[in-house]
């Protein structure tokens, strides 16, 4: 026995919880955005606000991005731990008609 034991339940379970907490991240990000009017630096500025404007939004868009790469790996990771499963559960079977 390797003393290897994953509760696919509770991976399952707990994987959903971050699939959702991503979905609600990615819903919050989504409905916002960075809001930066060039003027609001004042006239001898401009360029100024300009470049911290598409910075701005440059980070906002890394964000998301991140956002997204958490879903997708999450998602998966729940694939993942459903083969392990699958895998398990027929070597068990067949273990147990070996015994």
């Amino acid at each position: 026995m390797s003393g290897i034991h994953l509760d696919h339940g509770a991976a399952l379970q707990a994987l959903s919880r971050l699939l959702l907490d991503g979905e609600e991240q990615h819903r919050r990000h989504l409905s916002t955005r960075p809001a930066l009017p060039v003027a609001a630096l004042g006239r001898d500025f401009a360029a100024h606000g300009a470049q911290i404007a598409a910075m701005l939004h440059r980070v906002h868009d890394t964000g998301r991005e991140r956002i997204d790469a958490l879903r997708t790996t999450a998602e998966s990771a729940a694939a993942q731990v459903r083969v392990f499963g699958d895998i398990d559960k027929h070597l068990g079977a067949h273990l147990r008609g070996v015994h």
